[in-house]
């Protein structure tokens, strides 16, 4: 039975890889983003497509590790530096626009009649963007290096925060279960607890946790065992997961994402991040596979009026309001333009906070399906709307 399981899990990842090589590789000729070409090749190996089906169970355990190691991704490249430089623009535009985004989805989730709390959690998910998406843009377009770059960096880094803060506060808005309100004081003290607790993982970690993982590693690296490195990277990250969620009874993501930050923060960081480097883009295909895998379009066509509802917020509303926000900061136009057109679309935060607020029933399996499928939509388009900013400033 377990070699059967194992031959399972072995086949997905044989067939998910094939796939996605394919499909990413034609999606990076057609001049639009791999990670379109990873979604699709999840999709297709999915429990929702013909043909072959992977096993629903064994692509939701994928998601998990997926979540983990993209979390870890993450936690090891955020840099503050990137937001303090550019902090008067980028804290007020991404909380105004998260705001906004969060404002508008949730309102309009519960005009037709779903939960407010499931209207927030999908408002913060599709108001922000994805960072692997950005870079990657901005990467291609040559304006990662440009204050206009360094802006949008420093804009999904206080995103990224503002999503860290919304895992913290999902298992507080699932503890009303049944239908059954708890009083928002209530919820602010549940809130209040699982922001402490994160705060004492992050105490740990960055004085006793840094240097112990400090220590390991320069012993490691000492033996100058490549794989040695690569797996003791991995079984840190796993350990600080699993451990906070046990001890702490911090979110998985949570833990994984602190990992990163810590590790990240060490004084042999320069090794890490090039170890992790081949690990992150492994790490990226198996997260968006995942994420495809789940995906189910049907949920589309029963709840097309919050599709396109969804979809209008993220191609026109948001990016209309970081471009607003942005002039009345007293920016140029031209940086207001490349903002509004970097943040239009979504990606992978926008998937973990949809898993794990379906994980703990706030949100509708309906949700996460449209939330994939907007971020095919604008992860297709973006490249796009970039196209045109470029023969923009070429007319100009």
């Amino acid at each position: 039975m377990d070699n059967f399981i194992n031959l399972k899990i072995v086949l997905i990842l044989t067939i998910g890889f094939g796939f996605a090589s394919l499909l990413g590789y034609l999606s990076h000729r057609a001049k639009l983003s791999p990670i379109l070409g990873y979604l699709i090749a999840g999709y297709l190996i999915g429990p929702s497509s013909p043909g072959y089906v992977a096993d629903k169970l064994i692509a939701e355990q994928l998601a998990e590790i997926g979540i983990i190691l993209m979390m870890f991704n993450v936690g090891l490249h955020f840099k503050w530096q990137d937001l303090v430089k550019f902090k008067n623009i980028a804290i007020p535009g991404a909380i105004s626009q998260t705001c906004i985004a969060t404002l508008l989805a949730a309102t309009f989730l519960y005009c037709i009649g779903w939960t407010l709390e499931a209207g927030i959690v999908f408002g913060l998910a599709i108001g922000v963007a994805s960072t692997v998406v950005l870079v990657r843009e901005l990467s291609d377009n040559r304006l990662l290096t440009t204050p206009e770059g360094h802006i949008s960096v420093g804009w999904l880094i206080v995103e990224d925060i503002i999503t860290v803060i919304a895992l913290l506060l999902i298992p507080s808005l699932a503890a009303s279960l049944d239908g059954e309100k708890i009083p928002i004081q209530d919820l602010v003290v549940s809130f209040t607890f699982a922001l402490i607790k994160f705060l004492l993982l992050c105490l740990i970690m960055f004085t006793v946790g840094r240097k112990i993982i400090s220590y390991i590693l320069s012993k490691i690296i000492l033996t100058k065992f490549h794989e040695l490195f690569t797996l003791t990277i991995l079984a840190i990250t796993f350990v600080i997961a699993t451990g906070s969620a046990i001890l702490l009874g911090t979110s998985i993501a949570l833990g994984a994402f602190v990992a990163g930050m810590v590790i990240g923060q060490t004084k042999i960081r320069h090794q890490v991040s090039i170890t992790a480097l081949p690990l992150r883009e492994a790490f990226i295909v198996i997260f968006f596979l995942s994420v495809g895998m789940l995906f189910n379009p049907k949920g589309i066509t029963t709840h097309y009026l919050l599709f396109l509802a969804t979809l209008a917020i993220i191609l026109i509303l948001k990016p209309v309001a970081a471009f607003c926000i942005t002039l009345m900061l007293k920016y140029p136009f031209k940086t207001a333009l490349t903002i509004a057109i970097a943040l239009a679309q979504i990606g992978e935060f926008s998937f973990i906070l949809a898993e794990q607020a379906v994980s703990f029933h706030i949100l509708p399996k309906a949700g996460y399906n449209i939330i994939v499928a907007c971020s095919l939509i604008s992860i297709s388009i973006n490249p796009l709307l970039f196209k045109f900013l470029k023969k923009s400033k070429n007319l100009s």
